[in-house]
């Protein structure tokens, strides 16, 4: 028995060494020299991973032949063939590589290789080689996230045996672009030869092309991933309808259109991503036949009508998103079924109703959005009852009534809560071993707080606040030092901005307008970090200088510190802000002359500087730098001198006729809650005159220009070069002492919707071409010298007598009295050699009219309001102009 167990043995030792030689023998020597070159080509970065959780750097158990080393099989992230010993598997995700790859690298003499996974790597923007044509066994390639650009090689469409291809998420490092082409090859040449195709995913490669139909015949593929690619044209229907089909996504292509189809009950489809993208038209009813969905995301499309009744039969949806639509009606009480729903958004829309008992049903919630509708009634307590909730946002609705403070305290999950108009009320006091949830992001807007809230001073996490539109008195308070918005307009706040308020280094926002704030200005307030993208502390009762102390690296883009009582000189380190988009100071006691400077300022827009004590003339440097601003307003100062042809021969911003869609100038500050990422927006706003009265716009439109020089000292001729700035939509130059003719090249602006040019000293007569101005709404060219004809038609007609008064050259329409030939020409001079007693009292009379037109200069433009209503941007200049 024993010798049995022994010879056993034997053969057991023998079999293992024929294993093992077969082992050592696996790795062939070129495949293995391939790898090695490879290696020694790149270098080793823990920069150049993100996925820290499972990164390391396979490649440094790579050895050169010594020993056992020698087998390249055995190597990390390598698999060989067991019968031919041939390399077949390459996995070096997560690897720390980093550094080019060459065209001619020897990674693509492993031709035997199936898959190929070079993931989270950094290749430093090389372009993925010509020779992966080679790789014509390839059935799994993945190149995402490792910064390779350029055109993707027309050779790949020689990998017919791809059964998942990646190439998503090859984006700029810095400024986030995506860096993959595939213009060239369009997406029916990458997959005409790739009929077992199951994954296909090239998230953010622009393709600037049309989604071709070839696609719905792929009837293996189960992932189709086509997100920010500059997509256009009409989707295809059959994509959709894939047999096979689970997850769909074709997010953030704004130019691809299409409507949903009528779905069947046999659809495998799990998630369905459609944000950002044109699709519009209904939901079908029939999308609750595809009970196997988990994810449905449609929000910023243009969907509309009412929510389908038959979403309640998706049972097994787990996210729901549905905002940022045109969706209209009641929200089901279907939805109660969805009982494994974490996730609802169905904000900005135009919803109404109330919030349906259904939602008390929804036990596993963790996320519900409704800002931004028409629901009406009280904020039901039941929503404070779902145990998970995180993140609640329910502002700009029409609720009424009031909320318990004692509810929402007792959420312990609750970290992210927006309110809005609604009173807040609490019927227990505070202690201090009280345990509140800890919130990261709290808004409690318009609730008529006339102090803060208990709960404030415990919350060490909370990294944004808004509590504007309040009441609130005393001093401020800055609950915690991880704040990134900070956000306590509108309130009744007092006493000096504590310089503890700079403790919070990850600051973005801090907007303390409308307040009775005082003291001075904190210097450590302008050195904040390098985060801190809005400062707005206008309205207030600041007195001092500007501190001079604005960092060298300064991030502002806005800055408003209008309607106070600063004093001085603006100081010099501004200039180091060279991200600034708005300077609005605005209404101060600023004693300078014009600061030219600030034309080196790459990215200025706006500059609002009226009401203060600027100075002497505006220097040649004005026409050569500011090469953005689109927005001027000098007014209400003692600057003096002419304006130079230079002066509109370097605004580039307004020069140019904006079209399309109307976007907003924002700051904005990133929160994370549960792992996602929260952006929290914040309109930029200036007070401007436009259109004959002071305006607060809270929202500066991208493509706004104005020019306000008003209420100065100017001299001379006002330059036909302001005929460049085709892009202005509001003039005023008016309280000036400018002479000579109204420039003709004004009809040029064809934006136009204000001029004024009254209070000058202008001759001649009105340019017949201004009728051109078809936008034209409001003109005012009352009290200077201008004789002639009024000119008629177009705009022209809708103008009353306030706009021409104080010419008594002018005649015809809409003036009383008609021209003539008498009256059409200049005013009879007096005869010096006829001087009677009747003639000395004309002469008086002629005096005491201009005397009296000086003085009703200062009235007119505050009488001349008209009731404009635009043609063009309607809904703006009623959310603006009210």
């Amino acid at each position: 028995m024993k010798l049995i167990l022994i010879n056993l043995f034997s053969v057991i030792l023998f079999t293992l060494s024929l294993s093992s030689a077969h082992t050592l023998q696996l790795c062939h020597d070129d495949e293995r020299s391939a790898l090695l070159h490879f290696k020694v080509s790149l270098s080793i970065s823990k920069h150049a991973s993100r996925d820290h959780a499972f990164a390391y750097p396979k490649t440094q158990s790579w050895n050169y032949p010594m020993g056992n080393g020698s087998n390249c099989c055995s190597w990390d992230g390598i698999a060989c063939d067991e019968e031919t010993g041939h390399v077949i598997e390459l996995d070096l995700s997560s690897s720390y590589l980093y550094g080019s790859i060459e065209p001619n690298s020897t990674l693509f003499d492993l031709v035997h290789l199936q898959t190929l996974n070079l993931a989270d790597n950094d290749f430093r923007y090389s372009l993925i080689p010509v020779k992966i044509g080679r790789l014509s066994n390839l059935k799994y390639l993945n190149l995402s996230s490792s910064v390779f650009s350029g055109e993707v090689p027309m050779t790949i469409s020689n990998l017919s045996e791809l059964i998942s291809l990646d190439l998503s998420s090859n984006r700029d490092p810095q400024s986030g672009a995506n860096l993959l082409r595939l213009q060239e090859l369009n997406l029916r040449t990458l997959v005409q030869n790739s009929t077992t195709l199951e994954i296909m995913n090239v998230n953010y490669a622009t393709m600037s092309s049309r989604v071709p139909k070839v696609l719905a015949n792929l009837t293996s593929l189960r992932y189709l991933a086509l997100a920010s690619c500059d997509l256009h044209g009409t989707f295809p229907k059959g994509i959709f309808l894939l047999p096979n089909i689970l997850f769909l996504n074709v997010a953030d292509n704004e130019n691809l259109v299409g409507h949903l189809p009528q779905f069947h009950s046999s659809s495998k489809l799990e998630e369905l991503s459609l944000p950002y993208s044109g699709f519009s038209g209904n939901i079908p009813s029939s999308i609750g036949n595809v009970s196997s969905l988990i994810g449905l995301y449609f929000g910023g499309c243009n969907f509309h009508g009412p929510i389908p009744y038959s979403l309640g039969q998706l049972t097994k949806l787990s996210i729901l998103d549905l905002s940022f639509n045109s969706f209209e009606g009641q929200i089901p009480n279907s939805l109660r079924n969805l009982t494994q729903l974490y996730q609802l958004g169905l904000a900005s829309n135009n919803l109404t109703g109330e919030v349906p008992s259904a939602f008390a049903n929804l036990t596993n919630l963790r996320d519900l959005d409704l800002n931004s509708n028409n629901l009406h009634g009280s904020i039901p307590s039941f929503i404070f009852g779902l145990e998970y909730l995180e993140f609640l946002d329910v502002t700009d609705n029409y609720f009424s009534g009031s909320v318990e403070v004692d509810l929402f305290l007792k959420q312990e999950h609750l970290t992210f809560l927006q309110l809005s108009e609604v009173d807040l009320i609490s019927h227990t006091k505070a202690h201090h071993n009280d345990s509140f949830p800890q919130f990261i992001g709290l808004a409690l807007q318009g609730c008529n707080l006339a102090k803060f809230p208990y709960f404030l001073h415990n919350q060490t996490k909370l990294q944004m606040l808004g509590l504007g539109n309040n009441q609130i008195e005393g001093p401020l308070l800055v609950p915690s030092s991880l704040l990134s918005s900070y956000d306590l307009s509108s309130n009744r706040l007092s006493g000096e901005i504590s310089t503890s308020i700079c403790n919070s280094t990850s600051l973005s926002i801090i907007h303390l307008e409308s307040n009775t704030l005082s003291g001075k200005i904190p210097h450590c307030l302008l050195n904040l970090g390098n985060s801190l993208a809005m400062l707005s502390l206008s309205q207030n009762n600041l007195r001092g200088s500007i501190p001079d102390t604005f960092s060298s690296t300064c991030p502002l883009k806005m800055i408003n510190l209008a309607n106070n009582q600063l004093q001085g000189q603006l100081p010099r380190s501004l200039a180091n802000c060279s991200s600034l988009e708005v300077l609005n100071l605005g209404n101060n006691l600023i004693t300078n002359t014009f600061p030219s400077w600030l034309g080196a300022l790459p990215k200025l827009q706006a500059l609002v500087l009226g009401s203060n004590r600027l100075y002497g003339a505006l220097p040649v440097e004005f026409g050569l730098g500011f090469s953005k601003l689109r927005i001027i307003d000098l007014s209400n100062n003692k600057l003096t001198g002419d304006l130079s042809i230079q002066l509109f021969l370097n605004r580039h911003a307004m020069g140019v006729q904006h079209q399309g869609q109307l976007d907003y100038m924002t700051a904005s500050a990133h929160i994370v809650i549960s792992g996602s990422l929260i952006v929290y927006y914040l309109n930029y706003y200036i007070t401007i005159r436009y259109k004959g009265r002071e305006t607060y716009d809270d929202h500066i439109l991208t493509i706004f220009s104005s020019l306000d020089l008003s209420n100065n000292e100017f001299v001379g001729k006002i330059p036909e070069s302001i005929g460049n700035l085709m892009g202005l939509q509001a003039v005023n130059l008016s309280h000036n002492n400018f002479t000579g003719s109204i420039p003709r090249s004004l009809r040029n602006l064809s934006n136009l919707e204000s001029l004024d040019l009254s209070c000058n000293q202008l001759s001649g007569e009105i340019p017949q071409q201004l009728t051109q101005l078809t936008f034209l709404e409001i003109f005012n060219v009352s009290y200077n010298h201008l004789k002639g004809a009024i000119p008629q038609g177009n705009q022209f007609s809708t103008f009353r007598n306030d706009s021409f008064k104080g010419n008594i050259g002018l005649c015809d329409s809409p003036l009383s009295n008609k021209c003539d030939d008498s009256k059409a020409q200049s005013p009879p001079q007096a005869n010096p050699g006829s001087y009677d007693g009747e003639d000395k009292e004309s002469s008086t009379l002629v005096d005491w009219i201009i005397i009296s037109m000086g003085y009703l200069c200062g009235l007119v433009v505050g009488m001349i309001l008209g009731r404009i209503v635009t043609s063009r941007y309607h809904e703006w200049f009623v959310d603006v102009f009210g």
